[in-house]
């Protein structure tokens, strides 16, 4: 099976202006030289000697880097692998490989030739890429049945998506679900494939990888492709909610296959374009990012964050801005506050899987990749990613978090959270017991009215409504406290 890739950017359109290299001339016509010739019983006899040389020799110091003297061995190709892996250049790598064996002259080749053979290995890969890279899934789905991958040519036979996830992903998955980030912001490969990674968080709140997929583009057709492949993969389960970037194309392939999620867009995208969509003068001022924030994150109901938003809009005089009154409008897409009533929506009130998840694999991919380079990189993050989550494991296995206070709640949650969940449901706990109080409780057409008091502040919003069993635990404490 051939397979090819698109053109690479770098021979797309004109040709970037490149500064030539100048080259020295070596060779000065040095007529000094040694000839042997070989006998009938096999030795070696001198047939002919030229002494002079036309030329300085070379020192003891400067020998190292004597062609003669300089090999890329099987040492050192291993370990530029594992630098390369690492997101370590050729050059760092020499510098690195220089302090280990204790001076340039120890290693074996000049930094040049570190260069040159990466160069070459480039050049080799080129008309091979994608075969490799497909025919590497296929050796790990031998080695590994629960390996899924599956791939799509078009007419041309080059590569227009691929899918890939582990046996991990998939019990990740089936763990750890419920909320799930699609994220097509990547470019991390020289054509211009678009990298997409569904990413979750674990029980440690760390983000954590369900696959991963190459796009060609970013048409409907390719997004309901990769989703039903990663529906299959999963064994036909779906998310509670799906978090993505804005999107078209990607909300109506949403729609089709995952009809039983909530869709909701990303906060942290959207909030990282504000500072390029409200202008220099804007962007500067401080008390307009802090209510901003303050009106996204903060709001508890949307009538709140309606109030909020307006006010800001009026003041900072944003009326005009089509960017902004767009994102206003469609405040019910994105905004924390209109999502209280889903599952698990804490998590949906973080930005942490979008951070998490470009942090990982921002620090190891880049647009210069091949798909083979790409390879290694992604899988030293997921390595990196999952030995993570090894190491916060065993700290909650060896150690326990320190107690506030004696209630009997605040114990029994250490015994059941990791360190992590722990500590956010401690602060709570310590708010709850320190600053509120439940001043009435009221019964209301099967509804139960608990009047709350803040103590620590002159206006207080008095009374929250809910089912008995929704502030069970909440009445607990602060009746406990």
């Amino acid at each position: 099976m051939e397979l090819e890739l698109p053109e690479d950017d770098e021979n797309n359109g004109e040709k970037k202006n490149k500064q030539t290299r100048r080259r020295s001339i070596t060779r000065e016509g040095c007529k000094a030289l040694c000839v042997f010739k070989m006998t009938v019983d096999g030795k070696y006899m001198i047939l002919r000697v030229h002494e002079g040389h036309s030329h300085a020799l070379a020192t003891p110091s400067k020998k190292p880097m004597l062609k003669s003297a300089r090999k890329v061995n099987t040492m050192l190709k291993g370990m530029l692998k594992t630098y390369h892996r690492s997101n370590i250049g050729d050059s760092k790598a020499y510098n690195i490989l220089r302090d280990q064996v204790g001076g340039t002259e120890n290693i074996g080749c000049m930094r040049r030739d570190l260069q040159n053979f990466h160069r070459n290995i480039k050049m080799l890969l080129k008309n091979s890429d994608a075969h490799i890279f497909i025919t590497n899934f296929s050796r790990m789905k031998a080695r590994n049945p629960s390996f899924y991958y599956a791939y799509e040519v078009d007419e041309e036979r080059r590569l227009k998506h691929a899918f890939w996830a582990d046996g991990i992903c998939r019990k990740n998955f089936a763990l750890f679900g419920d909320v799930i980030s699609f994220d097509t912001t990547y470019r991390t490969n020289k054509y211009s494939l678009i990298f997409a990674p569904f990413t979750g968080l674990n029980h440690h709140r760390q983000a954590i990888t369900f696959g991963a997929a190459f796009l060609a583009n970013e048409k409907e057709e390719s997004f309901v492709w990769v989703f039903e492949k990663f529906v299959e993969v999963m064994g036909g389960r779906k998310p509670v909610c799906i978090i993505t970037d804005q999107d078209p194309a990607m909300k109506k392939a949403i729609d089709v296959v995952f009809d039983t999620s909530i869709h909701r867009y990303c906060v942290w995208h959207i909030m990282r374009k504000v500072s390029e969509k409200v202008g220099g003068a804007l962007n500067s001022n401080e008390n307009f990012h802090k209510k901003l924030k303050a009106c996204v994150w903060v709001s508890e109901t949307p009538e709140e964050f309606e109030s909020s938003g307006l006010s800001i809009i009026s003041e900072y005089e944003l009326e005009t801005n089509d960017w902004f009154k767009q994102m206003f409008g469609m405040r019910n897409t994105w905004i924390p506050c209109y999502f209280r009533d889903v599952y698990l929506v804490d998590l949906l009130r973080t930005t942490s899987i979008s951070e998490s998840e470009n942090s990982m694999f921002g620090n190891f991919l880049n647009k210069q990749l091949s798909l083979v380079e790409f390879w290694m990189r992604f899988d030293f993050a997921i390595e990196i990613q999952r030995e993570n989550e090894k190491e916060l494991d065993y700290a909650n296995s060896s150690s326990i978090p320190k107690l506030k206070t004696d209630n009997d709640l605040e114990k029994h949650g250490r015994g059941i959270y990791t360190h992590t969940n722990f500590y956010i449901f401690q602060d709570q706990l310590w708010l709850a017991c320190m600053h509120y109080t439940v001043a009435r409780i009221e019964e209301e057409d099967e509804k139960t009215i608990y009047s709350v008091v803040n103590n620590c502040k002159e206006s207080t919003k008095p009374s929250v409504t809910a089912s008995k069993q929704g502030v069970k635990g909440l009445i607990y404490i602060l009746q406990r406290c």
